[in-house]
This record gives C-alpha cells, sequence and structure tokens, in this order.
C-alpha cells in the first residue's frame, strides 16, 4: 500500500524568472549551471527554515511548510537568497513566488491537490522580486507576519465560483510594484473583441475571464499544435484586460505600435490592439493569429 497523507500545508511556488531568455542568450550549459545553483541555493534555504522541497521542474522549485508562519519567513528568506545569487554571479536574475494554504494530498513524495494548484497560480499572477499569497494564508498568520502583508487584488481562479482576494508579501520595505489605477466608468465601458479563424469573440468586463487553448474546454479554442491544451487566460482585473501565459511554447504578442513581445509564465495588459500568437510568433505565415481590440459596448 503506498504511504498517502492527507493535511493542511502551506506551499510556495518559486518561479525563476527569464530563463528563456538566459538560455538564449548564455547558451544551454551556462544557463543551466546558473538555474540549477540557484534552485540549490533555494532548496537549502527551503530546508534551513524548516520547509520540504517537493519537487523541481525546469526552472520552478516547489516546496511545502507546516504553518504559514514559516513559509511567509521562508518564502522572504529565498527572495533574499535569489537577490544574493544575483549579486554573486552577476547576472540580473529575479524569482517570483506564490504562497497558499489548504489541504492537500501527499503520495509517494509527492503532492496533489486544488491547493497545489492554487500556489501555482499565484506564482503565475506575481511579478519579479514578488511573492503573492492567499486570504487563507493571511487569515492563519501571527500578527509580525501580518505586517508586511497588503491586499493586492482580487482574481478569478480556474474552477472557483468566486474572486479570490490575494495579497503582496513585502519581504523587503524598499521594494515598491506598480498597481493599475481604479476602474473608471470609462474603462468599464469597454469590450475586448477576439477574432480568430474569421470568427468573432467578445468578452465584457462581466465575463471576468476567458481560457484560451487548443483543448475543446476552453472558451476560445486555437486548432494549432504549438499550442498547450490550456495555453493563457485572459482576465478583467482592476479595469484592464490581463493576459497571462501558463503555456509551454510561450506567447508571442505584437501591439498596435508593431513592439514585439514574448511571454513565458508572464502577465501584460492588453491595451488598444494588436495580435496574438501563442507558441509561435505573430506574422503572415501563422494561420493561427488572434487579433485583438478593445472596443466601446454598446448601450
Amino acid at each position: 500500500m503506498p504511504n498517502i497523507r492527507y493535511q493542511e500545508f502551506a506551499i510556495i511556488f518559486a518561479d525563476i524568472v527569464d530563463s528563456t531568455r538566459m538560455y538564449e542568450s548564455l547558451g544551454d550549459s551556462r544557463a543551466k549551471q546558473l538555474i540549477t545553483e540557484l534552485e540549490n541555493d533555494i532548496s537549502r534555504v527551503v530546508k534551513e527554515t524548516g520547509g520540504h522541497v517537493v519537487e523541481i521542474i525546469g526552472d520552478e522549485v516547489m516546496s511545502c511548510y507546516d504553518s504559514p508562519d514559516a513559509a511567509a519567513a521562508g518564502a522572504c528568506r529565498i527572495q533574499e537568497c535569489v537577490d544574493a545569487y544575483s549579486e554573486r554571479c552577476g547576472m540580473p536574475v529575479s524569482a517570483r513566488l506564490g504562497l497558499h494554504y489548504g489541504p492537500a494530498i501527499v503520495e509517494e513524495g509527492r503532492m496533489y491537490g486544488d491547493s497545489v494548484n492554487v500556489a501555482a497560480r499565484m506564482a503565475s499572477i506575481a511579478q519579479a522580486r514578488q511573492i503573492i499569497t492567499t486570504e487563507q494564508v493571511v487569515q492563519n498568520l501571527s500578527d509580525e507576519h501580518r505586517r508586511l502583508v497588503r491586499r493586492f487584488d482580487k482574481v478569478k481562479i480556474k474552477g472557483k465560483q468566486q474572486r479570490m482576494v490575494i495579497y503582496d508579501l513585502l519581504w523587503r520595505m524598499d521594494v515598491t510594484f506598480m498597481h493599475t489605477s481604479p476602474v473608471t466608468q470609462n474603462q468599464l465601458a469597454k469590450t475586448l473583441v477576439l477574432t480568430y479563424a474569421g470568427k468573432i469573440h467578445r468578452m465584457p468586463p462581466t465575463q471576468g475571464s476567458m481560457r484560451i487553448g487548443r483543448d475543446p474546454c476552453n472558451e476560445l479554442v486555437v486548432s494549432t499544435t504549438t499550442a498547450s491544451r490550456t495555453h493563457a487566460i485572459l482576465e478583467f482585473s482592476r479595469g484592464k484586460y490581463v493576459l497571462s501565459d501558463i503555456s509551454t511554447n510561450g506567447t508571442y504578442v505584437t501591439t498596435q505600435n508593431q513592439q514585439s513581445l514574448y511571454l513565458r509564465r508572464e502577465t501584460i495588459p492588453l491595451l488598444g490592439s494588436g495580435k496574438i500568437g501563442l507558441g509561435e510568433p505573430v506574422s503572415t505565415d501563422n494561420r493561427h493569429v488572434i487579433s485583438y481590440d478593445l472596443q466601446e459596448s454598446g448601450p
């Protein structure tokens, strides 16, 4: 019989930012060396702060703690560790962290359950050098650590009926992050219009989110082998339509001023109009480009 446990854990995902560009600019061997060294440093910090490394996949370290306080302290130490490593190796290396507290199944050293998915989603929302956490964590923190959190946003999570309140865990008081302006009536009047394969898909602010990928369960199905099953998520958040890449091959965006962007587990707001490529750059040869345009909603 396999050893199966079911209990509450504080789960951290630490995602190294821009690892793809490191491989492109430094070459496979050097980039792999740097990423492996940093993951080893993160693993050491997890153990030193009372946590357990569950697994390391690519550029991501998943760990768990018995208590939210220990995990919050560990997350702060991880960011300090990444900063120290960046200075030591002379490279601009950073990480983004997601932290959640809830029940999970542990079987043969691996962890399963909704709490794991939520923690991973928090990491995908975080910016470089940021720790994003949930209300379940904040409610179980001591006063000492609760003073370090501030409310950040309300987001829609796949499988959840209600939007989740999320928080920014301030590991350094001199680290600040840009927040979008409050929602205005003019912004609320905008509808995001997506065009793919001759069909128009409208996403009003009230829809909340839209999943894009090759799986038929997505709201926008893109039939290309370069797309992941669920490749990206569009959300209306704080007055803006935000595109989040959660794919294997990344997402390419060309803006209305012809700026080309590449997203890999990153998030950007969609402004004006432009084009999106799933796992393949936007070009005349790409038959699966999605066009987007912010338009005034009808009366």
